[in-house]
């Protein structure tokens, strides 16, 4: 059979991007490498007291898309509480941000020329008074943006700090409901999706294309949307042949960071005892970011370790990480180990670069991002589209809302190059 499109990849952009298409009345086949859909988008249950993300959480703002298929789906979402706290060398800050943060962002508005992150520090705040405030910057460029700072845009994280105060959401029971939704949308329409299908290598030319399968087996499409996340594409672990050339260039210039997620589940919610407003901890601890489940009662800590420190950590066992989080933990709240030890109920660790249909977290911009994000913007021949986070150049970078906009954005686009060759 010969499909008029396949879709590599169920996550957030290869399902909006199929029920895009199958409304307007193409044949579409989704090959998925996972036994299930959603990507980055994933929870567990197991032995927790309620359903905890492993994945993405959070909605950065009132974001369009991602709010309609909450509408559509019937979902409720709640606004994330508490305060956002600094801890540094053990003393809790009264402070929401740091000394001297005011000035970074009025130099930032200032800057017309892009440069890294790395060398706009060295260049306005290399003096030994800014030590803090180095410091902090790379934590934050790290752990919200999982960014290299030595590779980084400056200019592409501007308006995302400038709006580092915006509202953010989280949906009740989980983000793997819009995920359900979205399958089971696609479901109904004439789609066909096969789960555990790994995608190895592809055959293509202009209007044809065959996708082989580790389990050999071949899938026939007109077209093809890959939606693999930034880290498989850059892996190589999907042959092209005849090789993609500019393509390929441009695949190695995006921004691709990883992160290691500690969910820890404690008998009780101990860290009220220090504020029970506590929302987000921002420490210079190994494991530097930490979130309570506000306004929901929970008795879940959740800790965060991105960028280059986290994929230092790739080969490290699960009971060396749950240690380091430990520690890290004992030094935020002045509590022994041995008595959070105690205190812990359940835990999971996460490391994103480990998932092998994944190979790290989400993508930040760095200088080549925007050159070739215009390149992958563009099909190869007319036959192959690339679309995910990744690749969106939507202001909502590294997050499900991007992923979506981009599915819906290359849907697009592909319906009217169909269209154009018809009337040809």
């Amino acid at each position: 059979m010969k499909y008029d499109i396949i879709i590599i990849g169920a996550g957030a952009a290869g399902l909006l991007a199929m029920r895009d298409l199958a409304k307007t009345g193409y044949h579409v086949c989704m090959l998925e490498a996972f036994g299930i859909a959603g990507g980055r988008i994933s929870g567990i249950k197991e032995d927790f007291e309620n359903y905890v993300e492993t994945g993405a959480e959070f909605i950065h703002g009132k974001l369009p898309f991602t709010f309609q298929l909450l509408k559509e789906a019937g979902l409720s979402y709640e606004a994330v509480e508490g305060k956002m706290i600094g801890v540094q060398q053990g003393q809790w800050q009264s402070e929401d941000h740091y000394a001297h943060w005011d000035e970074f962002m009025q130099q930032l508005r200032k800057l017309k020329t892009d440069i890294t992150i790395l060398q706009f520090l060295e260049e306005n705040f290399s003096s030994p008074e800014y030590i803090h405030l180095r410091q902090a910057v790379q934590r934050f460029s790290e752990g919200f943006d999982l960014a290299d700072i030595s590779k980084a845009s400056i200019l592409s994280v501007k308006k995302e700090w400038e709006d580092i105060d915006k509202k953010q959401y989280r949906i009740k029971g989980g983000y793997i409901q819009l995920i359900d939704h979205l399958v089971n949308s696609c479901r109904q329409l004439n789609t066909e999706l096969y789960f555990d299908t790994c995608v190895n290598k592809i055959d293509h030319e202009e209007g044809n294309v065959t996708v082989h399968t580790t389990d050999n087996k071949k899938f026939h499409a007109n077209k093809l949307i890959i939606t693999v996340s930034a880290g498989v594409l850059q892996s190589g672990t999907i042959q092209f042949k005849p090789a993609l050339t500019d393509h390929a260039i441009a695949i190695q210039g995006l921004g691709f960071g990883t992160v290691i997620k500690f969910l820890l589940e404690f008998k009780t919610s101990f860290w009220k005892e220090f504020d029970d407003e506590t929302g987000f901890l921002l420490t210079d601890e190994e494991i530097p970011t930490w979130w309570t489940q506000l306004p929901a009662e929970s008795n879940l800590l959740t800790g965060w370790l991105g960028g280059p420190n986290a994929t230092k950590k790739i080969f490290e066992p699960d009971s060396s990480l749950l240690q380091t989080a430990l520690l890290s933990l004992s030094s935020i709240f002045r509590i022994p180990p041995a008595m959070l030890q105690e205190e812990l109920k359940n835990y999971k660790i996460i490391n994103w670069l480990n998932q092998p249909y994944i190979k790290g977290g989400y993508s930040y911009s760095t200088l080549h991002s925007e050159k070739a994000k215009g390149i992958l913007a563009s099909p190869v021949n007319n036959t192959i589209y690339f679309a995910g986070e990744a690749i969106s150049r939507s202001e909502s970078q590294g997050t499900v809302e991007s992923a979506l906009q981009s599915g819906h954005d290359t849907a697009k686009m592909l319906i009217g190059h169909y269209q154009s060759e018809k009337k040809v």
